[in-house]
């Protein structure tokens, strides 16, 4: 995803997009994108410096950590960066500042790392389909949100074993 400050006359600038979002380009594993990635920027100029912010959506789907069936989500996140020409690399980005450096006479921004990332940190380190998702049977596999198994589950601690001759 590309985006091209020199289109843009007068600032603050809006920038809205819609692009499909490529499982080869953008590619996070467990999760397969399914409609169009809606990109909204706005673009503030000061000097020779762009000051971005904005939203990225996306619609996909997701593995579920406890029955392993992919169900629908969106993953969403937020963008703030500066784009600066490749004259300024000396000079120290403030700190939690996103610098992307450019030519000054192409002001052209490759935004696939950036959302990528953005996209990453959206994750839920545990995706569920449902908060009460029963999970798959240890023993024989079974989906027990539809079907119930004949697995008997005896939870026991061999440390504790030596108790149960007590018994």
């Amino acid at each position: 995803m590309n985006l091209d400050l020199r289109q843009f006359e007068t600032f603050p600038a809006e920038f809205n997009a819609n692009f499909e979002a490529d499982n080869v380009e953008f590619g996070i594993e467990g999760v397969a994108f399914c409609d169009l990635m809606n990109l909204r920027l706005t673009i503030h100029k000061v000097n020779e410096d762009y000051y971005c912010q904005g939203h990225i959506t996306v619609p996909v789907e997701e593995e579920c950590a406890r029955c392993l069936i992919m169900f629908p989500a969106r993953l969403y996140g937020d963008l703030d960066f500066v784009v600066k020409a490749e004259e300024n690399k000396g000079t120290a980005p403030a700190e939690g500042e996103e610098v992307i450096y450019t030519k000054t006479a192409e002001p052209v921004v490759d935004l696939t790392d950036l959302i990528r990332e953005t996209l990453i940190l959206s994750l839920p380190m545990k995706p569920l389909c449902d908060v009460e998702c029963k999970g798959l049977c240890p023993d024989c596999g079974a989906n027990l949100n539809e079907e119930t198994c004949e697995c008997k589950h005896e939870e026991s601690d061999e440390r504790w074993e030596g108790l149960k001759d007590l018994l």
